[in-house]
């Protein structure tokens, strides 16, 4: 096995760089011009990321119970939801299907209607 240092021979070629050039010309601001447009709040020409905030609160621990017992909670408040879900879909797949039952039920009534208005 072989060390690096300062004196060993590196035997790597490098990267090879392209030759692209990614400047634009004459995109040079002053200090001056950089300040005024912040203080009137136009953009500098720089990309600008912006931060993501969240409602929910980042819990800090003082103990690795404490970080256990929110881990439990969290896996119960995910299967609950997971239920209540679950529940809502049958929810629905019942009353469509109960709906689609009644549809059904009307057609052939209106098609029973239709058939003793032609015997008659």
């Amino acid at each position: 096995m072989k060390f690096r240092n300062a004196y060993t021979k590196d035997k790597s070629k490098g990267k090879k760089m392209s030759q692209e050039v990614n400047t634009i010309p004459d995109q040079n601001l002053s200090i001056r011009e950089l300040l005024d447009r912040h203080s009137r709040g136009l953009p500098l020409g720089a990309s600008q990321k912006q931060g993501e905030y969240f409602d929910t609160e980042i819990p800090i621990y003082d103990d690795l119970v404490d970080m256990m017992e929110h881990k439990k909670q969290l896996v119960q408040d995910h299967k609950d939801l997971t239920k209540k879900i679950e529940n809502e879909q049958k929810a629905q797949k019942q009353k469509a299907t109960a709906e689609a039952v009644e549809v059904a039920k009307k057609q052939l009534q209106d098609i029973g209607s239709n058939t003793t208005n032609v015997v008659s």
